[in-house]
């Protein structure tokens, strides 16, 4: 417990900001030296009393390398699903059995256990870029994609030129996926969430306080604000961020269950094999 608690203060920033930037939730204490977090984005439509998991993103924080490694899982994956005994799209497992059968479902994927998990509705956000006053960020595509309305074409972005984004444009820059691919929009998301941490680690006492303030009203977490400004410099040099996706094929396959083709990722054998050997270290 003394060993979790100290990692947790040393990646405070990282840790609060990925995790408490959507609301960070205590499922389980790990005895290892590692910790797993699981990052949920949620498709949560107004009226529907299920959702499924837009987005995974899986944090390993390993204290031994002083590394946190993020890794991406498009939601496409087509993965087995314990709650419902049989393979079918990973997003799918939080409509099936909500946060718990997603977590059950990465951690026999990945064959670890996860410590804590964060479930986002990314529209939360918003607020939080705004509070930081706004990221810094260069596409790395051009596209436009609608607004929280569904208004389409209101936020287009340029490839190569760089912009002070607010929560709004963030929020559609990080979801957007129809011009390209789960993987491009993965790789957004990861861009945002960097651009955040970078806002986070210039930042001064009084925003960081905003921030904190902002953090506290849309999540439950332990993590006080003397620990966030205390331990930010440690957190920020000490440890190193290694990005990455999922590796596999992609496309219309024959799915059983549904009984006509749909749009499914493979995920590749020897890069989950590698992966599940990092994850162990």
């Amino acid at each position: 417990m003394k060993v979790m608690k100290r990692i947790g203060k040393i990646l405070i920033v990282f840790l609060l900001l990925v995790a408490c930037v959507y609301g960070i939730y205590k499922v389980r204490v790990s005895t290892s030296g590692n910790l797993n977090v699981l990052i949920v984005g949620v498709d949560a439509r107004e009226g529907e009393t299920v959702s499924r998991s837009d987005s995974l993103l899986l944090a390993h924080v390993n204290k031994d390398h002083k590394v946190v490694d993020l890794i991406s899982i498009p939601r496409d994956s087509y993965v087995y699903i314990p709650a419902v005994e049989r393979e079918d799209k990973i997003n799918h497992a939080h409509a099936y059995a909500g946060i718990e059968g997603t977590i059950e479902t990465v951690e026999l994927l990945f064959d670890i256990k996860i410590d804590k998990y964060v479930e986002v509705d990314f529209t939360k956000m918003i607020s939080l870029v705004d509070t930081l006053g706004g990221i810094d960020l260069t596409p790395t595509a051009t596209f436009c994609e609608q607004d929280e309305n569904d208004q389409a074409d209101s936020y287009c972005f340029t490839e190569g030129v760089k912009e002070h984004m607010d929560g709004k444009n963030a929020l559609a820059y990080a979801r957007h996926r129809k011009s390209d691919s789960d993987f491009a929009r993965a790789g957004r998301q990861q861009e945002v969430i960097k651009a955040m941490v970078s806002t986070v680690k210039s930042a001064g006492v009084p925003k960081m306080f905003n921030f904190y303030q902002d953090v506290t009203k849309i999540s439950d977490t332990d993590f006080g604000l003397w620990d966030i400004t205390g331990y930010a410099d440690m957190a920020f040099h000490e440890f190193s961020l290694n990005q990455g996706v999922a590796e596999g094929v992609g496309g219309l396959f024959y799915e059983p269950y549904a009984g006509q083709e749909s749009w499914l990722f493979y995920i590749d054998e020897t890069w989950l094999e590698q992966t599940k050997e990092m994850l162990q270290e």
